[in-house]
């Protein structure tokens, strides 16, 4: 079936079990065995279907990542290149990754677009496109646009978070004010203003952790092959590690050694009457906890782990209608009270403990990350040479933190 053929049935098969609900609550009753039978079928049709879509989506994501390296691919020599540039770019990075062990085009390919292909670290600007000093433009463009595709699909925080960029990791100061205590004041005619109502300044210092991809070892063989599209290849492999190392520090980083993630700092909205279960009405306590100034902003949403979402999606209200929003276009994530769901699995899953944080809700946007400097790749030839492999590694120093810690709220198990 195509994917429009799935979401029509999707949405029939939701406006069917609404009919059952509505018709059952203007007759004020629940639903007999019978059709509750049917809601249950439909209902399970319908968590398929969105399985079905989800993964859909995902494989065009990937698919499209993989499209252009096909597209690329050489199979023979009189194959046309439309785009000269491109290939140069390409072969000039080959140069680099291959070292000494470049081919005679690889090292023409990187002379014409002035690429010092020599250099064991390639550090990833953005250079003029035209200026032949400055050809390094065009080498990291596409491995570094893999790098943060990758970074977005697995970072769910940095998706939603406010991004810094600096030149250097010197301390990044955030300045913060909070003057929703004080009000104006009515003054007489011809009275004097005596009072003064100052707000409160803080701060919140940025630094810059040194994350590694750990080291990638390559054979020579398919930094050879011109069949491998290397930049993408080397692009996934470094930026996934470091995403989901980054994406668990940002979510519950505890600060010190370690970034302090958005779950870490948010305060508190509700707690929940039980240990191993939360409730809806609990959930609305904490939408409602937020400022409704928060709440109006972009970038404001829930996150929870996927298997929280699963328990919540299943409450229903005193009507038997479930009180979740499923999203009808694949892609899109579902909602609550019409904010959007963030899946992210560096939280904690379904309540079962104590004191657990099991849903955040806030503005994300008042998360602030901070990339200082640009993202380094080395190439060591002679670790690995008796091998006959090049090794590959990836930093990127990074710091993140709640600036301000009203605009997301948590609800946690009693």
């Amino acid at each position: 079936m195509e994917t429009k053929d799935l979401i029509s049935e999707r949405v029939t098969l939701h406006e069917q079990n609404k009919a059952l609900l509505d018709k059952a609550a203007k007759e004020k009753r629940t639903l007999t065995p019978e059709e509750q039978a049917e809601f249950d079928k439909k209902d399970a049709r319908t968590t398929e279907l969105r399985k079905m879509l989800d993964n859909i989506a995902a494989s065009d994501a990937e698919e499209r990542a993989l499209a252009e390296s096909r597209g690329r691919k050489t199979t023979t020599a009189v194959v046309e290149i439309e785009n000269t540039r491109e290939r140069d770019a390409q072969l000039a990075f080959r140069a680099w990754a291959c070292g000494d062990a470049a081919s005679e085009e690889q090292i023409a390919a990187a002379d014409r677009i002035g690429f010092r292909y020599r250099k064991a670290e390639l550090e990833t600007r953005a250079l003029s496109s035209v200026t032949a000093t400055q050809g390094q433009a065009s080498i990291p463009d596409e491995m570094m646009k893999a790098y943060w595709e990758i970074q977005k699909w697995y970072g769910r925080v940095r998706n939603v978070a406010t991004v810094y960029n600096t030149t250097t990791g010197a301390p990044l100061p955030l300045p913060t004010t909070d003057d929703t205590a004080n009000s104006g004041e009515i003054v007489a005619d011809g009275g004097a203003i005596t009072t003064t109502a100052d707000p409160l300044f803080g701060v919140v210092n940025l630094g810059a952790f040194k994350y590694s991809s750990k080291a990638v070892i390559v054979p020579w063989e398919l930094l050879q092959d011109s069949s491998i599209n290397l930049p993408v290849y080397l692009g996934n492999a470094l930026g996934t590690r470091i995403a989901r190392k980054q994406n668990t520090d940002f979510t519950i980083g505890a600060g010190t050694t370690l970034p302090f993630g958005v779950v870490t700092q948010a305060s508190l909205g509700k707690t929940a009457a039980a240990t191993n279960l939360i409730t809806w009405d609990e959930v609305i306590d904490l939408f409602h906890s937020v400022d409704i100034a928060y709440r109006n902003m972009p970038g404001s949403a829930f996150m929870m782990h996927d298997g929280t979402a699963a328990f919540l999606r299943k409450l229903k209200d005193s009507q038997n209608r479930y009180l979740w929003e499923m999203s009808l276009q694949a892609g899109l994530p579902d909602r609550a009270f019409g904010q959007p769901v963030i899946i992210n699995n560096d939280m904690v899953g379904p309540p079962s403990a104590t004191a657990q944080r099991v849903v955040v809700y806030g503005n994300f946007a008042a998360y602030a990350i901070r990339d200082a400097g640009s993202v380094q790749v080395y190439r060591a030839d002679e670790l690995r040479i008796l091998n006959g492999q090049v090794v590959f590694l990836a930093i990127q120093r990074s710091d993140g933190n709640l600036v301000d810690t009203t605009a997301v709220r948590y609800l946690r198990t009693a």
